[in-house]
């Protein structure tokens, strides 16, 4: 095992904050969380946010003029790495001497969260209406919800975090850093589960579909007991257990999933009156004894008492308060002997080399960002099971589009001998391993951590599961309804009634990628420095905490009013030509890139892959060859 470094790795920058909104201060937390000294500019009428300004610094101004000096002086008489602004006009906007002296620091990395003008300071309420969260998310015959605490501006600040790495990445192999406009509203909109993509391929809308999976059924919360529990037996094994379990007589019109979706009313009606006579305790372990991804309805205050949580150490107390770590936990493993092969250092974008075991979304959508800069990514699919996003349509389903665009792919069953072998030589001149499987199966593969790096110490092992690596839950099943209801969201998502609502879409999926590309990004940053190897554990449970962090301090379950706003849904969206999109290699629309910069790639260079499209290419390359980069 290797040395936790979670909160030092980053302990040699500098970051400057000076934005306005809560996306701005999420993104320098987590630099913050990741050792980095963060020095955050505040108004002295700025009251600090338990959650967002740990681990800061806070310089207080009295009135803009004061602002803008203190930020002129700190960009003259001290060294920063990066500085986070924002677009919002409620802050006054850097004069033209901040500005000049911006444009001296050539190394400097300068990262601007942009926002459409509807989007007020808080972010969140206005940010989910305009990128079409509310119509998405609520009962059909009820006005639509706002989802509970700040995911749509943690997601945003993320990204802004994500490619600040990204881009200081780039300035150790340049020298010179580079100015990166953050897009907050392709980034709300990438949440919605390919929503747009669909749209722009087959005028499909989503519709508030109800407190269940808008695709998968039975996948909803029911009442018990005590409580109520996420009851998700979405594939046709699972559905003959359960009717077992629930004692009731199978129909056939219920065998197959679009079945089950059509007569989903019936189904929940039997669901009901069986889910009442238990505990939501009972439900979520025994559910997860038969691997159905049942979770239990927490409310935040339950989350202290998560044995998970408890074992993984993610909310802590301490001096009389409440703190959260990051969803992610990273370990250095120092090289310990030369090895028979060496990788030469990683100089360039399209000199990354990722392997891809993942599928459905965190995992392609964190190596889709790598790809989109131009790293090669090779996804790997078992022949006899692909990824499950291609829905029957190979690469033509928009999702897969979308998450799997400049890749190439292979496949390889990891039962056989010989197609692990083709594995370990690709390893052998990879950077970064990256799986999304639970623990148990990397194991049974017989690929360990500790065999992966006999074959390359300086390998970056990425793993993003439901519930972590470690605890009492590592090995339990989750999609991302489940962890969305355990993490505390849907309890603060609700009616007048109070009853816990879920999200129109998963929020933990694109959580628990852009999560994972920024420790990805924190570790290639720190490899190219100081070498070595690293393992990174995200759960993607924790991500969704990550998004209530406030909640979970303030104690505060109460949802701020509804304001006016002005809503959107996908279809206002594409009308209005909102938003940037791409037009593939072979024509398809697909969304674009959650940032810009210049001379950062914004045209599709690779279409998303046919299964094993790239098989001759690289399963036929030679030992020799293991050291060749494969340009585009």
């Amino acid at each position: 095992m290797g040395n936790d470094c979670t909160h030092y790795l980053l302990k040699d920058l500098r970051i400057l904050d000076v934005t306005n909104g809560p996306s701005g201060s999420y993104a320098s937390k987590l630099f913050a969380s990741s050792g980095a000294a963060v020095t955050k500019i505040v108004s002295t009428v700025y009251y600090p946010n338990l959650f967002r300004d740990d681990n800061k610094y806070l310089l207080y101004y009295s009135n803009p003029s004061k602002k803008d000096a203190a930020i002129r002086s700190l960009l003259s008489e001290q060294k920063w790495d990066l500085i986070i602004k924002d677009s919002h006009s409620c802050g006054q906007q850097l004069s033209s001497q901040a500005i000049q002296i911006l444009n001296q620091k050539e190394d400097l990395v300068c990262i601007t969260i942009q926002f459409p003008e509807e989007v007020d300071v808080d972010e969140e309420q206005s940010l989910q209406a305009i990128a079409g969260w509310r119509t998405s998310t609520g009962d059909p015959e009820k006005e639509p919800l706002t989802i509970g605490g700040y995911p749509a501006a943690y997601l945003v600040g993320a990204h802004a975090a994500t490619a600040g790495l990204f881009a200081l990445l780039e300035r150790n192999w340049t020298d010179k850093g580079r100015e990166v406009y953050i897009d907050a509203l392709i980034i709300a909109v990438s949440a919605l589960e390919g929503a747009y993509s669909k749209f722009k391929a087959a005028q499909i809308v989503h519709h508030r579909v109800g407190n269940r999976h808008r695709y998968m059924a039975p996948m909803a919360i029911f009442p018990t007991i005590d409580g109520n529990a996420f009851i998700g037996a979405p594939v046709d094994e699972q559905w003959d257990l359960f009717t077992r379990w629930m004692g009731v007589e199978n129909k056939s019109h219920w065998n197959t999933n679009d079945g089950r979706l059509n007569h989903y009313e019936e189904i929940e009606s039997l669901i009901l009156g069986w889910s009442k006579k238990m505990t939501k305790e009972e439900l979520f372990e025994t559910g997860q004894a038969f691997r159905m991804p049942f979770g239990k309805v927490q409310t935040f205050e339950e989350l202290d008492d998560c044995p998970q949580l408890q074992h993984r150490q993610l909310i802590s107390h301490k001096n009389g308060g409440k703190y959260i770590l990051p969803p992610f936990k990273i370990s250095k493993h120092q090289l310990n002997s030369s090895t028979s092969y060496s990788k030469p250092p990683v100089e360039s974008w399209n000199k990354l080399r990722i392997i891809d075991l993942t599928s459905m979304w965190s995992g392609p959508y964190c190596s889709r960002l790598l790809a989109d800069q131009g790293a090669e990514v090779i996804k790997v699919e078992a022949p006899h099971r692909p990824d499950g996003i291609r829905a029957n349509q190979d690469n033509q389903a928009p999702f897969f589009r979308e998450l799997n665009r400049n890749k190439k792919g292979v496949t390889l069953d990891l039962r056989k001998e010989s197609d692990q072998e083709i594995l370990m030589d690709l390893i052998e001149s990879s950077d970064v391993l990256i799986e999304n499987y639970s623990p148990r199966v990397m194991k049974n593969f017989g690929l360990t951590s500790e065999v992966l790096r006999q074959r390359n110490e300086q390998l970056i092992i990425i793993s993003l599961s439901a519930f972590g690596q470690t605890g009492p839950y590592r090995d339990f099943v989750g999609y991302g309804p489940t962890l969305e209801a355990m993490s505390g969201i849907a309890s603060l998502t609700f009616y007048q009634d109070e009853t816990p609502w879920l999200p129109g879409f998963s929020i933990s999926d694109i959580g628990a990628g852009i999560h994972g590309a920024f420790a990805l990004g924190a570790t290639l940053f720190s490899r190219s420095i100081y070498g070595a190897g690293f393992t990174i554990d995200v759960s993607q449970y924790e991500t969704a905490i990550q998004f209530i962090g406030d909640r979970i301090i303030e104690g505060n379950k109460s949802q701020p009013p509804d304001k006016k706003v002005f809503e959107q849904s996908i279809a206002d969206l594409v009308r209005n030509l909102r938003l940037d999109f791409y037009i593939g290699i072979k024509g398809e629309p697909t969304l674009g890139m959650p940032w810009k910069s210049e001379g950062w790639e914004r045209h599709s260079k690779l279409a998303a892959p046919l299964l094993g499209e790239h098989n001759d290419e690289i399963k036929k390359r030679k030992k020799g060859d293991r050291y060749e980069i494969l340009y585009y």
